[in-house]
């Protein structure tokens, strides 16, 4: 096993728990409020919607809806993660261009902290980080078996084919 310089054993575990508590908290937040949404209804969430005018109210309601609920949970689970990540921030950009787009920056005064900070965590935990304890691992741990074994085979085909083939240095010179 290669270990970096400066990382001990326990250095990776801890990242991937840290990692994991982290999509747990962010997409536990994402969940709360795509079920707040849908507890109001759809017609009380098109409303609101349609009050900050939003294009299409009620399809967007179901999106902003479905979206948060199923894209929390799936980033919670950390199951395609890289695109969760994207479709969440997407989400909350546009509620910080329909909703908070303030000069305030606290979201008790209607301003955007909120949304930037979820929709940051999100494609950080979605492209660069969802760590090792996700479902996305779990799922492809087969696939990744098989290719390193693969890989195996093929690098002693290799060692052994160059071992039969001596290794000749040739002279080269050059006349003027």
């Amino acid at each position: 096993m290669s270990r970096r310089v400066g990382r001990n054993a326990y250095t990776g575990l801890f990242n991937d728990v840290v990692l994991l508590a982290a999509r747990v908290v962010v997409g536990g937040i994402f969940v709360a409020h795509g079920w707040q949404k849908y507890d109001q209804g759809f017609a009380g969430t098109e409303q609101f919607l349609g009050g900050l005018g939003v294009p299409e109210p009620a399809i967007a309601a179901q999106v902003a809806t479905y979206v948060e609920l199923v894209g929390g949970a799936l980033l919670v689970l950390g199951l395609f993660a890289p695109i969760v990540g994207v479709v969440l921030a997407g989400q909350m950009a546009g509620a910080i261009w329909y909703a908070h787009r303030t000069t305030e920056v606290f979201v008790d005064q209607g301003g955007w902290e909120l949304p930037a900070a979820l929709g940051a965590a999100a494609l950080v935990l979605g492209l660069v980080a969802p760590g090792r304890l996700t479902l996305d691992q779990l799922l492809t741990w087969p696939f990744k078996a098989i290719a390193a074994k693969r890989k195996a085979r093929a690098e002693a085909a290799e060692a052994e084919t160059a071992e039969a083939e001596p290794y000749v240095e040739e002279k080269v010179t050059i006349k003027a």
